[in-house]
């Protein structure tokens, strides 16, 4: 229960955090050039994450699949604000 909690945290956590910068996107354009160079980041470092997940969890010591929990809640919670975005713009 724990567990689940911490990652409907993780999800919530990012889905408001991008929610925000998308909204911040919204008002200016040079604010918008900012949050897409912010979820081209987020894209980089998710994309290595997936492809380096053994030696990443080896380093942390955690489990394989609260990895992935935690890699798909935060990927959904960044498309939550990227449709913020794109609704508002």
């Amino acid at each position: 229960m724990t567990k689940a909690v911490a990652l409907g945290n993780n999800f919530l956590l990012t889905a408001i955090a991008s929610s925000f910068f998308c909204w911040l996107a919204s008002l200016h354009p040079s604010l918008l050039l900012f949050v897409q160079a912010l979820f081209a980041l987020k894209l980089i470092i998710s994309t290595t994450a997936w492809l380096l997940d053994d030696a990443i969890i080896a380093l942390l010591g955690i489990d394989l699949l609260q990895f992935r929990f935690r890699l798909i809640g935060g990927t959904i919670g960044a498309l939550v604000g990227v449709g913020v975005m794109l609704c508002r713009s």
